[in-house]
């Protein structure tokens, strides 16, 4: 049984004491990030943690073929951890450089590099307070439209990550995303389906008032907003941007009371993610597609504590 003091989401955004030293600092940071969303909340990171320099490894273990079967959605999901990360990181005071697939080992995602002191933006201070409150919110969500101000601030979340954000209020290309959408459903085998329902992924999209899972058409209409983030290709280093990218958006939502939730199914190949990315006029490729608008609070998902993720030595 997990312990509240052993719970991600019970430090995630937490401000420590003055005399905290950078280790303390670094697992606040660390605890953050653990809350970052993945695909079937499989959380497919580890980390290994050495003075002051920290390194994220995918986990091979946590992956689900049926789901994601070329990894895109878990390198996606260890760059939101990243993105999370960097932020708690300067947010907690400490500077740090971060390098992207330094190739020392083939899970080795990232390496991140802390030293002297950091003044967080005040953009930072909100996204890091954010992180405990954010939840993938799958309900019905309120008709009104998603605030001007945050949608103009999420096209700027991407800066500096190396991805781009792409807002999309209009019907019109709502309707070409929810097409694509359920044309991606429709055309999952069984062996998807199975691969879902066995982590515990029942809807592919989100639900009606009914409590039944949206499909066609209709997810334009139960979507205020849809977000999609793209990068120039379709590599690791791209996914490991798209998410860092993604992780801010969320947490800029949640400063402003929106609430998201993700929609996979045409994101699971190649063709899929290029089609995506062209709806949007992007010359990239789409690595996700989010949901935003009015919703409530729900209980977070559980997450991994940070002891059964920290490695204890450097992989070989």
């Amino acid at each position: 049984m997990q312990h509240a003091g052993d719970d991600p989401w019970a430090h995630a955004g937490v401000t420590p004491p003055p005399e905290a030293g950078p280790r303390a600092r670094i697992e606040l940071a660390l605890h953050t990030a653990l809350t970052a969303p993945s695909l079937g909340n499989l959380q497919p990171w580890r980390w290994f943690v050495g003075g002051e320099l920290i390194e994220l490894y995918a986990d091979p273990t946590r992956a689900e073929p049926a789901l994601d079967p070329d990894g895109q959605a878990a390198t996606l999901a260890c760059g939101a951890a990243l993105g999370a990360l960097r932020v708690a990181l300067r947010v907690l005071g400490l500077a740090e450089s971060t390098a992207l697939l330094p190739g020392d080992h083939p899970d080795l995602l990232a390496r991140v590099a802390v030293g002297g002191a950091a003044q967080a933006q005040p953009e930072e201070q909100w996204l890091y307070q954010a992180a405990p409150k954010r939840r993938t919110y799958r309900g019905v969500m309120a008709a009104r439209p998603v605030s001007r101000a945050l949608l103009r601030r999420l096209a700027r979340m991407a800066e500096g990550t190396g991805a781009e954000v792409h807002v999309v209020e209009d019907m019109a290309r709502k309707t070409a995303i929810a097409d694509a959408v359920e044309a991606a459903l429709a055309a999952e085998p069984p062996a998807t389906l199975a691969a879902r329902a066995a982590v515990g992924e029942a809807l592919a999209t989100f639900e009606d008032e009914h409590g039944a899972p949206v499909r066609g058409r209709a997810i334009a209409d139960g979507a205020p907003a849809l977000v999609v983030v793209t990068a120039d290709g379709d590599g690791p280093e791209d996914r490991l941007r798209a998410g860092q990218a993604l992780i801010r958006v969320l947490l800029r939502a949640r400063v402003d009371h929106a609430w998201a939730s993700f929609v996979h199914a045409p994101l699971a190949d190649a063709a899929g993610r290029g089609h995506l990315a062209r709806l949007v006029g992007s010359t990239g490729q789409a690595h996700a597609l989010v949901r935003l608008g009015g919703g409530a609070d729900t209980s977070p998902t559980p997450r991994r504590p940070l002891a059964d993720v920290l490695l204890p030595s450097r992989p070989t």
